[in-house]
Parts: structure tokens; C-alpha cells; sequence
């Protein structure tokens, strides 16, 4: 049977008057377009720099067969400006990882994913998560070899951008394309806009820690945002339900002066 995609919802952690969370401390898990978000301070300058990390990602059940999960995030960014979609190109992350249900995937703790992207009132976000087969992880560690004998290839500078991440999404894109089974691999396939100054109800931009989470779990339990609680870098619910698939995620933003 196909894969069918699942709905996620935003969610921000309301540290409240911290400016960091506190160890030990709980924090509720606020919806992304709560007007408590936009009293927060964001640079003033026309131009800001955002950065991203990827802090952890929380299985609670993928389409697998046996309980271990082979998968893809790709997580990809731009400003362009809707009515002229070719005036910038975005840049995409693209990581593989292995993990079984109800467990955190390795390898996602503060993962620097960006680096100055420089925007102006709004960027969009890509979350695509994906479910390979088994036998995707032979092809994939092929054809990385073979990139990684490219001097070009290995002298690139990752925190440069464009250049290694064109490339990791062309890669991600081929294996996806050539060695999935299925057509609708694909879990997530959300592009939520952050905004500086949002429409009502919708996403605020700011510096801060984001939670995106399935709307039901594994028991086709619902999950709402009162019910989760950031705590030590982790979410966990306060109501004695499991958690569903969540990814947290930190958002930095900075003036850019020219």
C-alpha cells in the first residue's frame, strides 16, 4: 500500500521573560501564529540573517515493516518573492538517517543546518520527510563515494552554501527518484511561510525554538499544542499521550548590515 503524506502542525516553545530555557524548566509549546510571538523583538535593519539548526527528531512510527526506519530529512529555505520565483534561488539540507520507533534519531543535536541566509520580511520553509527502503542505503554510500572522489566536490565549503547544497538536494533527489519503491515515500511535504508581520493566524518569523509535529500519533491519538512541553531539549506531552513524529528546530535571526 502507498504512503500516504501526514498533516504537521507549527508550534513555538513560550520561554516566557528567559532568553534561553532553563534546566529543569518545563515550557509550554504555544501554536507558531500565537499573538504572544509577534511581542517578541526581531531585528529592525531592511535586511536580517537567519540561522538554523536542527536539534532532534523524535520517531514515534514510520511505514516500516519490522520497526527500524531508514529515511531522508530535507529541509530546504528561501526569500523569493512569490511574484517573481526566479529572482533568488533557495539552498536545501538533505540527511539521511537511521532510527526505530519511539526513539530520537541520531545525529540531528544541534545540527547546523544554516548559516546567514539574508532575507528581508519572510522566508519559506521546506519539510520533507521521507521512508527509503532497505536497500537504498547500498546505492546512496555508491554514489557518495563516488562524489567524494571529486576534488572539486570535497574542496567545497559547506558553510559557504549554495554550491554543496545544490548538490546534496540534485543527490537526495536522484535516490528518492531511482531506488525508492514506492511513488509516495514522501511522510512530510509542508512549506509553511514565516513572517515578519504574518496575516492574521498565520506564522511568525522570530528568533526562537520551533516544534513541528504530527497531528496524530501512532494510535490516531490527536496531538495539540497544549499538550506538548519543551523541557532539557526535549518534547514530551503533559497529558500521558505519545508523542507523534517530531522535529525541533532553532531559529536565530541577526541584523545584516551592508
Amino acid at each position: 500500500m502507498a504512503n500516504a503524506k501526514r498533516s504537521v502542525r507549527l508550534g513555538f516553545v513560550d520561554l516566557g521573560a528567559d532568553n534561553r530555557p532553563k534546566s529543569g524548566q518545563p515550557y509550554p509549546v504555544i501554536d507558531a501564529g500565537s499573538y504572544k510571538i509577534g511581542e517578541i523583538a526581531y531585528p529592525q535593519t531592511p535586511y536580517k540573517r537567519l540561522n538554523l539548526d536542527l536539534t532532534s527528531f523524535y520517531c514515534n512510527d514510520m511505514p516500516d515493516l519490522l520497526g527500524s526506519n531508514e529515511g531522508m530529512f530535507k529541509v530546504s529555505v528561501n526569500s523569493r518573492n512569490p511574484q517573481n520565483l526566479s529572482s533568488k534561488t533557495g539552498v536545501a539540507f538533505v540527511s539521511r538517517f537511521s532510527v526505530s520507533d519511539n526513539n530520537y534519531a541520531p545525529s540531528f543535536l544541534y545540527r547546523g543546518v544554516y548559516r546567514n541566509i539574508i532575507f528581508q520580511d519572510f522566508i519559506n520553509l521546506a519539510f520533507q520527510l521521507y521512508e527509503l527502503d532497505t536497500d537504498a542505503e547500498i546505492y546512496y554510500d555508491k554514489v557518495t563515494r563516488i562524489l567524494d572522489g571529486v576534488p572539486e566536490i570535497k574542496s567545497l565549503d559547506v558553510l559557504s552554501g549554495i554550491p554543496y547544497l545544490s548538490l546534496a538536494t540534485k543527490l537526495f533527489d536522484g535516490i528518492i527518484k531511482t531506488f525508492g519503491k514506492n511513488p509516495d515515500d514522501e511522510i512530510w511535504a509542508e512549506i509553511p511561510t514565516l513572517d515578519i508581520h504574518p496575516t492574521p493566524g498565520g506564522a511568525f518569523l522570530r528568533t526562537g525554538i520551533y516544534v513541528i509535529f504530527e497531528r496524530q500519533n501512532a494510535s490516531r491519538q490527536k496531538i495539540r499544542h497544549e499538550m506538548l512541553e519543551y523541557k532539557d531539549g526535549g518534547i514530551t506531552t503533559n497529558s500521558g499521550v505519545s508523542l507523534s513524529n517530531t522535529l525541533t528546530v532553532n531559529l536565530s535571526l541577526r541584523p545584516h548590515h551592508d
